[in-house]
Protein backbone atom coordinates (compact mmCIF):
# COMPACT_ATOMS: atom_id res chain seq x y z
CA UNK A 1 0.00 0.00 0.00
CA UNK A 2 2.81 2.41 0.97
CA UNK A 3 4.73 1.66 -2.25
CA UNK A 4 1.62 2.32 -4.34
CA UNK A 5 1.28 5.79 -2.77
CA UNK A 6 4.92 6.57 -3.52
CA UNK A 7 4.53 5.29 -7.08
CA UNK A 8 1.41 7.42 -7.57
CA UNK A 9 3.21 10.55 -6.32
CA UNK A 10 6.16 9.83 -8.60
CA UNK A 11 3.87 9.45 -11.63
CA UNK A 12 1.94 12.63 -10.77
CA UNK A 13 5.17 14.59 -10.24
CA UNK A 14 6.63 13.35 -13.52
CA UNK A 15 3.42 14.30 -15.35
CA UNK A 16 3.51 17.79 -13.84
CA UNK A 17 7.15 18.28 -14.83
CA UNK A 18 6.40 17.19 -18.40
CA UNK A 19 3.42 19.53 -18.60
CA UNK A 20 5.44 22.47 -17.30
CA UNK A 21 8.41 21.67 -19.54
CA UNK A 22 6.21 22.28 -22.56
CA UNK A 23 4.97 25.67 -21.38
CA UNK A 24 5.23 28.56 -23.79
CA UNK A 25 7.21 31.56 -22.60
CA UNK A 26 6.95 34.11 -25.41
CA UNK A 27 4.92 37.32 -25.62
CA UNK A 28 1.16 37.05 -25.21
CA UNK A 29 -0.99 37.18 -28.34
CA UNK A 30 -2.64 40.54 -28.83
CA UNK A 31 -3.61 40.75 -32.49
CA UNK A 32 -2.41 39.25 -35.76
CA UNK A 33 0.19 41.05 -37.80
CA UNK A 34 -0.70 41.97 -41.37
CA UNK A 35 0.29 39.18 -43.74
CA UNK A 36 3.09 40.09 -46.15
CA UNK A 37 1.63 41.21 -49.50
CA UNK A 38 3.35 38.44 -51.49
CA UNK A 39 2.96 35.72 -48.82
CA UNK A 40 0.24 34.14 -46.69
CA UNK A 41 0.25 33.23 -43.01
CA UNK A 42 -1.27 30.58 -40.79
CA UNK A 43 -1.71 31.03 -37.06
CA UNK A 44 -1.60 27.63 -35.36
CA UNK A 45 -2.69 27.61 -31.74
CA UNK A 46 -3.32 25.22 -28.85
CA UNK A 47 -5.82 26.53 -26.34
CA UNK A 48 -5.36 25.12 -22.84
CA UNK A 49 -6.72 21.58 -22.66
CA UNK A 50 -6.28 18.92 -20.01
CA UNK A 51 -6.62 15.93 -22.38
CA UNK A 52 -3.41 15.90 -24.38
CA UNK A 53 -2.01 18.87 -22.49
CA UNK A 54 1.35 17.24 -21.82
CA UNK A 55 1.70 15.92 -25.38
CA UNK A 56 4.79 17.26 -27.11
CA UNK A 57 3.95 17.87 -30.76
CA UNK A 58 6.07 18.61 -33.83
CA UNK A 59 4.59 20.56 -36.74
CA UNK A 60 4.91 19.32 -40.32
CA UNK A 61 4.12 21.51 -43.32
CA UNK A 62 3.76 19.85 -46.72
CA UNK A 63 5.21 16.65 -45.27
CA UNK A 64 8.43 18.29 -44.06
CA UNK A 65 9.20 18.68 -40.34
CA UNK A 66 9.54 22.23 -39.03
CA UNK A 67 11.32 23.53 -35.95
CA UNK A 68 7.94 24.39 -34.41
CA UNK A 69 6.79 22.36 -31.40
CA UNK A 70 3.66 24.10 -30.07
CA UNK A 71 3.06 23.27 -26.39
CA UNK A 72 -0.31 23.36 -24.66
CA UNK A 73 -1.63 26.93 -24.34
CA UNK A 74 0.47 28.58 -27.05
CA UNK A 75 0.46 29.95 -30.59
CA UNK A 76 2.77 29.98 -33.61
CA UNK A 77 2.77 31.97 -36.86
CA UNK A 78 3.81 30.25 -40.10
CA UNK A 79 4.50 32.38 -43.20
CA UNK A 80 4.02 30.55 -46.51
CA UNK A 81 3.92 31.05 -50.25
CA UNK A 82 0.38 31.31 -51.62
CA UNK A 83 -1.17 27.99 -52.62
CA UNK A 84 -2.34 24.75 -51.06
CA UNK A 85 -0.48 23.47 -48.00
CA UNK A 86 -0.84 20.40 -45.78
CA UNK A 87 -0.39 20.82 -42.02
CA UNK A 88 0.11 17.94 -39.62
CA UNK A 89 1.22 17.34 -36.06
CA UNK A 90 3.06 14.28 -34.80
CA UNK A 91 3.74 13.51 -31.19
CA UNK A 92 7.45 14.07 -30.64
CA UNK A 93 8.13 10.38 -29.87
CA UNK A 94 5.97 9.29 -32.84
CA UNK A 95 3.44 7.49 -30.64
CA UNK A 96 0.46 9.22 -32.33
CA UNK A 97 -0.33 11.97 -34.80
CA UNK A 98 -3.07 14.54 -35.13
CA UNK A 99 -5.41 14.56 -38.06
CA UNK A 100 -4.01 16.93 -40.63
CA UNK A 101 -5.53 19.93 -42.34
CA UNK A 102 -5.16 21.29 -45.84
CA UNK A 103 -5.29 25.04 -46.24
CA UNK A 104 -5.55 27.00 -49.47
CA UNK A 105 -4.14 30.49 -49.00
CA UNK A 106 -3.80 33.53 -51.22
CA UNK A 107 -1.20 36.28 -51.00
CA UNK A 108 -1.94 38.56 -48.04
CA UNK A 109 -4.37 36.08 -46.46
CA UNK A 110 -4.38 34.90 -42.82
CA UNK A 111 -5.79 31.49 -41.81
CA UNK A 112 -6.25 30.07 -38.30
CA UNK A 113 -5.88 26.43 -37.20
CA UNK A 114 -6.63 25.17 -33.69
CA UNK A 115 -5.27 21.98 -32.16
CA UNK A 116 -8.13 20.09 -30.54
CA UNK A 117 -7.72 17.04 -28.29
CA UNK A 118 -10.64 14.80 -27.38
CA UNK A 119 -10.69 12.03 -24.80
CA UNK A 120 -13.33 9.38 -25.41
CA UNK A 121 -14.11 6.12 -23.70
CA UNK A 122 -15.35 4.83 -20.41
CA UNK A 123 -13.71 3.23 -17.43
CA UNK A 124 -10.24 1.91 -18.13
CA UNK A 125 -10.44 2.05 -21.93
CA UNK A 126 -9.89 5.59 -23.20
CA UNK A 127 -8.74 6.99 -26.51
CA UNK A 128 -7.03 10.33 -27.03
CA UNK A 129 -7.52 11.86 -30.46
CA UNK A 130 -6.16 15.06 -31.90
CA UNK A 131 -7.25 17.08 -34.93
CA UNK A 132 -6.37 20.39 -36.56
CA UNK A 133 -9.53 22.46 -36.89
CA UNK A 134 -9.88 25.54 -39.11
CA UNK A 135 -11.33 28.49 -37.15
CA UNK A 136 -12.91 31.68 -38.38
CA UNK A 137 -11.04 34.83 -37.41
CA UNK A 138 -13.50 36.00 -34.72
CA UNK A 139 -13.37 32.67 -32.87
CA UNK A 140 -9.60 32.33 -33.27
CA UNK A 141 -8.90 35.81 -31.93
CA UNK A 142 -11.11 35.08 -28.92
CA UNK A 143 -9.39 31.72 -28.33
CA UNK A 144 -5.89 33.14 -28.76
CA UNK A 145 -6.29 36.24 -26.56
CA UNK A 146 -3.45 36.22 -24.04
CA UNK A 147 -1.88 32.92 -25.20
CA UNK A 148 1.92 33.09 -25.05
CA UNK A 149 4.00 32.62 -28.18
CA UNK A 150 5.59 29.18 -28.33
CA UNK A 151 9.37 29.42 -28.03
Amino acid sequence: MFLNAIRLRLIAGTGLMLALAGCATGPAFDKPVVAPASQAQVYLYRPWQFPGGAASLKLFVDGAPTELTPPNRSWQRVVLAPGSHAFGLTEYLNTFSCGGARVDVQAGQTVYLAVDFTLTGTGTVNHLSCVLVPRDEAQALKDMAGLPLSK
